[in-house]
């Protein structure tokens, strides 16, 4: 596919939101170096932009669980690329104990190439990126408290990784 993506100022900010936040992934001690693999991928797409890429199909996703007593909530953010789609999809769930869960999309972003691009929802920008305009500042973030999936059918250390895994959990 030859189209490029067609992008207003919103979408570079979320692309350069989205990448900031990779960039950070892949600092040392983030991600499973088999998921580095895949998160470098994912870079690699966002820097040959507005071109699309070939041959990748990729998901990355963070999720923050917070648990209290008698509630809970849970905030997601997932990116996934192809050769022909981007998109970027956050939101999260609510739990408590005597109403049950509620869960939301707070932002959907799509893009193709050759089309405009789909925006809907509320852009947060906490997720992405530090902001020093922000009162307070949003901090630097903190990926210790993250659960970081990655999905990469073409990625083969993703799958050794989750079989040796499986494999220590069945030992003990």
């Amino acid at each position: 596919m030859n189209a490029e993506y067609k992008f207003n100022q919103t979408d570079r900010q979320i692309l350069e939101a989205i990448e900031s936040l990779l960039r950070k992934l892949a600092a040392p001690g983030s991600v499973t170096p088999a998921q580095l693999v895949t998160v470098a991928k994912v870079l690699h797409v966002l820097s040959r932009l507005p071109h699309s890429t070939e041959n990748v199909r990729a998901t990355i996703g963070i999720s923050v669980r917070v648990k209290q007593e008698g509630c809970g909530s849970l905030s997601y953010w997932q990116f996934s690329v192809t050769e022909d789609e981007l998109h970027l999809t956050c939101g999260g769930s609510e739990y408590m104990e005597k109403v049950g869960s509620d869960s939301f999309t707070t932002m959907v972003w799509l893009a193709r190439p050759g089309k405009p691009t789909e925006f809907n929802g509320t852009w947060d920008h906490a997720w992405m990126r530090e902001d020093e305009y922000s009162d307070p500042p949003i901090p630097e973030f903190d990926f210790s408290s993250c659960e970081v999936s990655v999905e990469d059918d073409d990625n083969p250390l993703l799958h050794e990784e989750k079989d040796a895994g499986e494999a220590i959990d069945g030992d003990s």
